[in-house]
């Protein structure tokens, strides 16, 4: 077909569309005699056409990234809990179906639970001792990130939502953007669109998402690479007017850890447990509101049928607590604050849903984005390509047996954070904090998965604390 197709595109040409020959017989006659050459060209063409049409296409690559969004904070992982679910009311139908329809892993991790030390993290496969960024108010100028190898291999690169690097304007690596500065805000935040400040009227999340959609729908024929950087669950939180009732009568059960105070919290403990606070429930609420637009999202590339063909990964930039050993925010190292939730969805190559149970990072994004777009890191990275785990069944890879997680002082909160650094194991979890030699701790995870018990202290442990210190020191000098 292709070849009797070009075959009357030469025709066109030679005769015009009018005065064709009457028969072909005349016409591969005269054309031979007078363009030898024609035959070859056409078969090398019709050749071409073909490998073209097999060739694979270049994946298209969707990111999407919540703020503060913890591990279990997902309907599919409350239903899986059972009667030990902290929030069995919870729903997130869109997160949910890409969890249905993809690969959800159980044992997801950062490195550093922090807003922009975690997303710079996630776009040069580095952790913060090695890009630099340790706190939030610090510039991100890295072209060292797989946006950018993208951008220079064929695909248009987009950036919509929160960025949350300090006040930077710029988005390296991104050819479009359409983001806000800092925090934003939830009602009718400013956001830059491609350098220019532009006003916006809605709940921010709800914009985010019309610039994302309108950037699929404009480069539907083109690979196209993006992050969407939702500023959901983050405080101070408003959640959209149609979820401003939802969960209203709730009241949240007391964490089994509550009273486990933390020990930089011992001398400023948690006053009574508060089961319906507004601000708790908001967390809730805002991620339904998140929820209803990665549903739309997944929705669009549905209707461009742009689905089996797009790598869809989800996941929240750090954890968060909940009253857990009498703490809000993250940056340390109890579960809560450490584990993320995780999702991955790619039916052209990973057309069967999985879940996986081995300890991944957000550190391994980077280098699995690339190695699923058929190319090559061109830079040092510490994380691996998750691809040669997900393609093989579940305890035929080798795979990490432990990570290091690190927090850091930031110079804006002097007073309430400090130089943390944790080994995290498949079994045991150390601690340490150079200040505060006191605060060091230990948990077996298997017997005691709340981190109630810390075994630092215990002359039976001492042979563990040692090992582990000194493996924790090792991996931080690498």
């Amino acid at each position: 077909m292709k070849i009797m197709f070009l075959r009357d595109l030469f025709r066109s040409r030679l005769f015009g569309r009018d005065e064709r020959p009457r028969s072909s017989a005349p016409f591969r006659a005269d054309t031979r005699a007078a363009c030898p050459y024609l035959l070859p060209v056409v078969l090398g063409l019709a050749a071409a056409c073909a490998n073209a049409a097999d060739a694979p296409r270049k994946p298209n690559v969707l990111v999407i990234i919540s703020d503060d969004h913890r591990y279990d904070a997902l309907g599919v992982v409350q239903r899986e809990l059972g009667e030990k679910a902290n929030y069995p009311f919870f729903e997130t139908p869109s997160l949910d179906r890409l969890a249905e329809s993809g690969v959800r892993f159980r044992n997801a991790f950062v490195t550093h639970s922090l807003c922009s030390p975690s997303r710079a993290t996630l776009l040069t496969g580095q952790p913060s001792r090695r890009h630099g960024i340790t706190h939030n108010a610090q510039p991100f100028t890295s072209t060292d990130t797989w946006p950018a190898l993208l951008a220079k291999n064929g695909w248009t690169t987009g950036y919509f939502g929160k960025w949350h690097m300090g006040e930077q304007r710029e988005r390296p690596g991104f050819e479009e953007q359409a983001t806000f500065l800092g925090q934003g805000v939830y009602e009718d935040c400013p956001f830059l669109v491609n350098g220019r400040d532009t006003a916006t009227k809605g709940w921010v999340d709800d914009v985010t998402t019309d610039y994302a959609m309108d950037f699929i729908k404009k480069h539907r024929d083109v690979p196209f690479a993006m992050v969407v950087g939702y500023k959901t669950p983050h405080d101070k939180r408003t959640p959209p007017p149609r979820h401003a009732d939802k969960w209203k009568d709730h009241a949240f059960p007391e964490p089994p850890s509550f009273h486990d105070v933390a020990p930089w919290r011992q001398d400023n403990p948690p006053k009574a447990w508060v089961p319906k606070s507004p601000d708790r429930l908001a967390y809730f609420q805002t991620l339904a509101g998140m929820d209803d637009n990665i549903g739309r999202l997944l929705d669009t590339l549905d209707e461009l049928d742009l689905t089996d063909d797009t790598l869809v990964i989800y996941l929240g930039d750090n954890g968060y607590y909940l009253g857990e050993h009498g703490l809000g925010d993250k940056r340390t190292a109890y579960e809560e604050s450490i584990r993320i939730p995780l999702l991955l969805r790619y039916p052209r190559q990973l057309p069967d849903p999985q879940m996986r149970d081995e300890m991944v990072l957000n550190l391994d994004l980077a280098a699995t984005i690339i190695d699923l777009c058929g190319l090559a890191p061109t830079w040092e990275q510490d994380g691996r390509s998750l691809q040669p785990l997900l393609a093989a069944a579940p305890g035929t890879v080798p795979w990490r047996t432990s990570f290091v997680y690190e927090n850091f002082e930031d110079p804006a909160y002097p007073k309430v954070t400090f130089d943390l650094a944790a080994l995290r194991t498949t079994t045991h979890k150390y601690v340490e904090v150079p200040a505060h030699p006191e605060w060091t701790q230990l948990f077996d995870l298997r017997t005691d998965p709340l981190e109630m018990t810390n075994l630092a202290a215990e002359p039976s442990s001492a042979e563990l604390v040692a090992k582990m210190k000194g493996e924790l020191a090792r991996e931080r000098k690498e």
